[in-house]
């Protein structure tokens, strides 16, 4: 491989993660979250931290796995409950969606996650609970009483039998997610909005940095002029 090409090559590769993910992902941050806003946001941010710390994503036995965590963290972060509600976007659904989305957004933020994974995204348990950073058992606790919470909501839920639920909510959530209209930005500007809020904070680290040291030189010539 050509010095150029090894130069472009991460960039390549990242483009093809962003192009194969962006559209499932903010989807399933919007499911999350239940705002627009924070859907957009959580997408930016994963995908913003995978080519900041590429060499490890790269590597990792599943990139797309690594950036789903990261965007379901930013997406559920209860950071978001202090944003003023000017700033929010709440997800239109259609109205046949409305109660499975209620009902999800009503579950604890870590049994909504654990449901999405086991049943949404189809991960085995083991790998949800992996993901959750939670025990097997606790994480099958989790997504049984979500699925028993979705059910007391959603007749259709409650009709079937406690095997054929997962495989039902899944369903649903998967026409949800269909219905929700999203537009991620092309996978170039991703990359160059990436690398531009690593600059920014970069920049400003360094300087909150070199502000702290003058700061400190200054009080010590003080001291020592005392």
């Amino acid at each position: 491989m050509t010095p150029v090409a090894q130069l472009h090559a991460p960039r390549v590769a990242f483009q093809r993660l962003y192009e194969a993910r962006a559209s499932s992902l903010v989807r399933q941050a919007l499911l999350l979250s239940g705002d627009r806003e924070i859907g957009d946001r959580a997408l930016a941010h994963a995908f913003r931290l995978a080519w900041e710390r590429w060499p490890e994503v790269a590597t990792d036995r599943d990139p797309a796995g690594w950036v789903r965590a990261t965007c379901h963290e930013f997406a559920l972060s209860p950071w978001h409950q202090l944003t003023p509600n000017r700033w929010r976007r709440p997800v239109d659904v259609h109205a046949e969606h409305r109660p499975l989305l209620d009902g999800l957004l009503a579950l604890p933020r870590g049994y909504r996650r654990a449901l999405l994974l086991r049943d949404g995204v189809g991960l085995g348990l083991a790998e949800t609970a992996a993901e959750c950073e939670a025990t097997t058992a606790a994480t099958e606790s989790r997504v049984e009483h979500a699925r028993a919470a979705l059910a007391e909501r959603l007749p259709t839920v409650a009709a079937a039998a406690p095997a054929e639920r997962g495989p039902l909510i899944g369903a649903l959530l998967a026409r949800c997610a269909d219905t929700l209209p999203v537009r991620p930005a092309p996978a170039p500007a991703a990359l160059d909005a990436s690398e531009r809020t690593t600059r920014r904070i970069v920049g400003a680290a360094t300087a909150l940095v070199t502000g702290t040291t003058v700061a400190l030189v200054g009080s010590g010539l003080l001291t020592a002029l005392h």
